[in-house]
């Protein structure tokens, strides 16, 4: 009964609170997403291999007009077999105006990342990163995101081409001009 009373209240706070996000120009957006996922390399000659993943990317954006950002992501991923950092500049746009509590977004970026492995050499990679998704604006400053990605990369040590679809969930804090 108390799980109830409080699952209605939290659904009726989020609804009542009228937020005015701060995705205007001149505004920065800091924060992050973070996404848990399992894949399978298939590899010519090798032992097919799975792994569990943890993929955890901050970034910082700065709005140059109006529901239109660019900015940087940090790229990290961390499995049994490899951890991998890079550096991805990110252009990320808000479909819907300003001041509504909800919004959608889409976002693209080009990312250049060094794999460290544990079983062969250390390689560079680089791939595009295209990603949708939605946000909730819990007030003027704090975003909650449910994104889907679609990432594509090249290993640059077997020229092996991957194609991944992610699920990640991501909280963005938008700094307003002063």
């Amino acid at each position: 009964m108390k799980t109830n009373f409080f699952l209605t209240s939290l659904i009726i706070v989020l609804f009542s609170i009228t937020a005015n996000s701060q995705i205007t120009k001149g505004n920065w957006m800091v924060g992050g997403d973070g996404s848990f996922y399992s894949f399978t390399t298939e590899r010519a000659g090798y032992e097919n291999t799975h792994s569990t993943s943890v993929r955890i990317n901050p970034n910082i954006n700065y709005f140059i007009i109006d529901k239109l950002a660019i900015g940087i992501k940090i790229g990290t991923s961390f499995n049994r077999y490899s951890t991998s950092l890079g550096v991805n500049p990110v252009v990320r746009y808000y479909f819907l105006k300003p001041n509504k509590m909800f919004n959608l977004f889409s976002e693209a970026s080009f990312g250049y990342s060094k794999n460290f492995s544990k079983n062969i050499k250390n390689y560079y990679s680089n791939g595009f990163t295209l990603k949708t998704g939605s946000v909730v604006f819990l007030n003027q400053s704090v975003g909650l995101e449910f994104g889907i990605e679609y990432i594509q990369g090249e290993d640059g040590l077997n020229d092996n081409i991957s194609k991944t679809i992610i699920a990640a969930f991501g909280l963005q804090i938008h700094l307003e001009k002063k």
